[in-house]
């Protein structure tokens, strides 16, 4: 049997390959240099991940071992982000509506895109709970994590990941992209929200962490 590690990094380079490929496909040409850039972004981290992240957090990830309270919004969230990629193929190779984003924007805006995914892999490094699934993990000995990107904020994995999808519109140079990737920062807002109530209801320590650690994604703001 294939470890879950190797089994995890082979489907996230093949989804990332597949999505790259339909992108350029559907624009109609290899010449769009921002998203090479972008996927290459999005490759390194799929590697790291496959090398750094702990294979029990990996197995759960992929096939997580209890209820999920909110299945829903992670399939809601997978058509979303494919609107995301195809507003913006369609975008740049055909339509040309707001296509007008100019390459020291798009430079510019790969810093932030680059921080997000960057601390996206931070937090799922420092939390072995990081599941794709909202549900207490007593059976993995689930405990509250106050370490790295957890000591200043709550859920710095939903604010890491609405970082780098909000500029990746940007980089790609389609305003039209960036549209769906608010609704997806608005269904991680619902998701932080619905795993506050049960973190705090069921995990024992979470609410007395919550007292000192006050903000959920962005330090004196939420």
């Amino acid at each position: 049997m294939k470890s879950p590690r190797y089994v995890s990094g082979i489907i996230s380079l093949a989804v990332f390959a597949a999505i790259a490929a339909a992108m350029f496909w559907i624009a109609g040409s290899w010449r769009y240099p921002f998203l090479w850039a972008a996927f290459g972004i999005q490759l390194i981290w799929a590697i790291a991940s496959m090398k750094m992240l702990d294979p029990d957090l990996i197995s759960e990830r992929m096939r997580p071992r209890g209820k999920d309270k909110d299945p829903l919004a992670r399939r809601i969230l997978s058509i979303v982000i494919l609107l995301h990629y195809g507003l913006a193929a369609f975008d740049l190779g055909h339509w040309h509506i707001s296509d007008n984003v100019g390459p020291i924007v798009q430079a510019l805006a790969l810093v932030p895109f680059s921080l997000g995914w960057a601390g996206l892999l931070w937090s799922m490094t420092t939390n072995k709970f990081f599941s794709s699934a909202i549900r207490l993990q007593a059976d993995r000995g689930h405990h509250v994590i106050t370490t790295g990107p957890y000591h200043w904020i709550r859920h710095p994995g939903y604010a890491f990941a609405s970082l780098a999808f909000l500029s990746e519109g940007i980089v790609f140079g389609s305003w039209l992209s960036v549209l769906p990737t608010v609704l997806v920062v608005s269904v991680f807002v619902y998701r932080t929200l619905l795993e506050e109530q049960l973190l705090t209801q069921e995990l024992p320590g979470y609410k007395e962490y919550a007292e000192q650690v006050r903000f959920r994604w962005l330090p004196g703001v939420w």
